[in-house]
């Protein structure tokens, strides 16, 4: 058996967003296996043991939890290279005279 969760925590707090991934960890405990899909990394990694990227229907990457830090999932799905390269033509423009 297989739980699909889409985006479950999107429109919760974090008291909210803490009861579903508890429930999270009992449906693992129980057996099942779930399919956790979410942006929001800090909810993904404590609950995940695989973690797969994708990026407008592409892989970025498949890992496996002693693979990937917290960290580096952040930074992956949260632009990598792509969300540097804009801060720092950002920063660019403000530090820019007139």
């Amino acid at each position: 058996k297989v739980l699909i969760l889409d985006e479950p925590t999107s429109a919760l707090g974090v008291k909210q967003s803490g009861v579903v991934l508890r429930y999270v960890v009992q449906a693992r405990e129980r057996g099942l296996g779930v399919i956790f899909i979410t942006h929001n990394p800090h909810h993904a990694y404590p609950v995940g043991d695989r973690f797969v990227v994708l990026n407008r229907g592409r892989l970025l990457g498949d890992w496996r939890r002693g693979e990937i830090g917290r960290d580096e999932l952040v930074k992956m799905m949260s632009g990598g290279a792509e969300l540097d390269q804009l801060t720092h033509e950002l920063e660019s423009q403000l530090e820019a005279p007139g």
